[in-house]
């Protein structure tokens, strides 16, 4: 017995798009969760081009590696996130924000780490000061960079370090 089709069956051309980028979105979050997993640590995103050795890490509640041993850090203050880039031989940079806890002022904090940074050999290049912020460009050696000090009426107060070689 032969069983011949009555009706032919016809895809309309916006339901053949609609599956089609559903597949597509399934395919690439299936690319993304396997890509999460295998970089991604304790809040930490950590990304290698395997071709110059760069590294990029995104994250993570410490301080980057390269963070310098001699650098001023207020008793108290908290790693809240963190970004460097490491390239052998082609200049490293980093990005630290730190929270202050309660209760200090710019009038404590900023005698902290003009004291620390020119114990340590950091030298102020230039500044702008105001009620509520401090911000500095910095430099020792090869390195140089800035801190940002940022109060308001609420706490708490941040300090942003941003550090890298000179070019």
């Amino acid at each position: 017995m032969e069983i011949t089709p009555t009706k032919s069956f016809k895809m309309n051309p916006f339901v053949a798009i609609v599956i089609g980028s559903i597949i597509v979105f399934f395919v690439i979050s299936l690319a993304i969760n396997f890509f999460a997993k295998k970089n991604i640590k304790k809040g930490k995103v950590t990304f290698t081009d395997t071709k110059t050795g760069q590294t990029i890490n995104i994250g993570g509640e410490k301080l980057p590696d390269t963070f310098p041993k001699d650098f001023p850090i207020y008793p108290g203050a908290k790693v809240v996130s963190s970004v460097s880039n490491i390239q052998q031989g082609k200049g490293n940079g980093l990005l630290v924000t730190f929270t202050i806890p309660s209760g200090q002022g710019l009038n404590k904090v900023v005698p902290f780490y003009k004291n620390g940074l020119n114990t340590s050999g950091w030298t102020i290049t230039s500044s702008f000061d105001s009620d509520t912020i401090q911000t500095w460009a910095i430099a020792k050696g090869s390195t140089e960079g800035s801190v940002a000090i940022t109060t308001f009426e609420s706490d708490p107060m941040t300090i942003v370090v941003t550090l890298g070689d000179k070019e």
